[in-house]
Parts: C-alpha cells; sequence; structure tokens
C-alpha cells in the first residue's frame, strides 16, 4: 500500500459530496499528497524556508540567516533573468521591428543569431548547431519569422543563406 493519494483515490475524493479539502481526505486514510507545488514567488519561498528552519531546533540561529541568503540570492536570479528579458526586448525595438505574433522562444534564438550577423549571410547549419536540430527543422523558424515580422527584412542571399538587412 502506498503511503501517496492514488489518482483512483483523488477521484474519489472529487465525487464525494463532503465538502473537505484534499489534505483531509488524505489525512483520514492516512495518506500524504504526492507532489509539493513550486513557486517562484519571494514571500512563499520565505515562509518555506521559515517553516523549515522552525522544524530543526538545533540550528535556529543559522537559519533564518541563511533562509535570507538563499532567498535574496534567487530573488537576484529572478530579476537577473528578467533584465536578460528586457535586453532582449531592447535589442528587438533598437532594429524596429514589430510583430504580428509574439515569438517563441527558439524563434527569438534565431532572430537573434539574424542580429549579432546584420547584413551577413547566415547558413541554415549554423542555425541548427545553435537550436540543436537537423537542418532541415531550421527552416521552419525562418519561415515563421517572415510571417510574424511585419517588415520584409529577412531575405534570401545569393549564393544560399539569409541575411536581416535593417
Amino acid at each position: 500500500m502506498s503511503e501517496y493519494l492514488s489518482k483512483e483515490e483523488i477521484k474519489q475524493w472529487r465525487s464525494s459530496l463532503e465538502k473537505i479539502t484534499l489534505e483531509e481526505f488524505a489525512k483520514r486514510l492516512g495518506k500524504t499528497l504526492k507532489e509539493e507545488k513550486q513557486t517562484r514567488d519571494i514571500v512563499d519561498l520565505v515562509l518555506k524556508s521559515e517553516k523549515s528552519s522552525s522544524a530543526m531546533s538545533v540550528e535556529r540561529e543559522q537559519c533564518p540567516k541563511e533562509n535570507i541568503l538563499k532567498v535574496a540570492k534567487k530573488s537576484v536570479e529572478i530579476q537577473e533573468e528578467k533584465m536578460k528579458e528586457d535586453k532582449k526586448e531592447s535589442v528587438f525595438s533598437s532594429l524596429k521591428l514589430t510583430f504580428k505574433k509574439p515569438l517563441t522562444q527558439r524563434e527569438q534564438a534565431v532572430l537573434e543569431h539574424f542580429m549579432q550577423n546584420k547584413n551577413q549571410v547566415v547558413y541554415a547549419k549554423d542555425l541548427a548547431t545553435i537550436l540543436e536540430l537537423p537542418t532541415d527543422y531550421v527552416y521552419k523558424y525562418i519561415k515563421n519569422l517572415r510571417a510574424k515580422i511585419n517588415e520584409d527584412v529577412l531575405q534570401n542571399a545569393t549564393k544560399g543563406g539569409y541575411k536581416l538587412n535593417v
């Protein structure tokens, strides 16, 4: 017998007419919930770290400081990710390109490579190594980029490859 709730037991809880939480239902059966939801919210991270530090009575003096440092590091990492995204958006806006639809991550990677090699020929094999895909799959992303960019800036080069003319 498993210590976690099974899918069938969760379905049974959903179909029951009793108004109890899933945690109460699991406790009634003597089981626990299988997965804990992950969060990036700083408040939740701090509260979670405080709960775990209060459980360790021996290291109570050091844990809050360590937890605050961990939370601070995580918040710095999140802010750095946001800054990278903002930087990408500013690079896109500096080219004065407008898009009909939002770009996927791979399309953004392809466009970034084109921007780094502005007015130079870029070959599909180079894009394939960046995307870690076979060369045949790269053409789909080029086609999607052309469809999503309002301006006609992505053009075929004369001896093969593509150019971003801005």
